[in-house]
């Protein structure tokens, strides 16, 4: 299987999906080696992103068919409770509450809702 990445700009607050979005096509850094990606400008003009976040695929889909990316947010109708997609010991997981799952293992009963990046206020606990 060949991974699968997503892009998160924190300079321009957008996430970038290069395998459906044709504006974007990923290139290494020479300077640093840092896979990047490449965000086609409006005047014609290619410009890497300085600060971006990458995420990769687990493989994996919620109970909707949307597939999970690392630093997604999900919520379980049956705990009534939001969670996040990690990447832990080698291993895509689910956590919430401080308690953590294999990831293939929750699938069926997660939705996913929003990410880390975008939504952060989805993992505040409410007071």
């Amino acid at each position: 299987m060949i991974p699968k990445f997503r892009a998160y700009s924190v300079e321009e607050n957008i996430m970038y999906y290069p395998d459906e979005d044709k504006n974007v096509e990923w290139t290494i850094d020479d300077d640093t080696g840092f896979i990047a990606p490449l965000i086609n400008l409006e005047n014609g003009m290619w410009g890497m992103i300085d600060k971006y976040v990458l995420m990769q695929s687990t493989g994996l889909k919620d109970k909707n068919g949307v597939e999970f990316f690392e630093g997604d947010i999900g919520w379980d109708d049956h705990l009534e409770v939001h969670g996040q997609v990690i990447f832990e010991n080698g291993a895509f997981k689910y956590e919430w509450d401080n308690i953590s799952e294999d990831l293939f293992e929750v699938t069926d009963d997660i939705e996913i809702v929003g990410n880390i990046h975008e939504n952060p206020e989805l993992l505040e606990v409410a007071e």
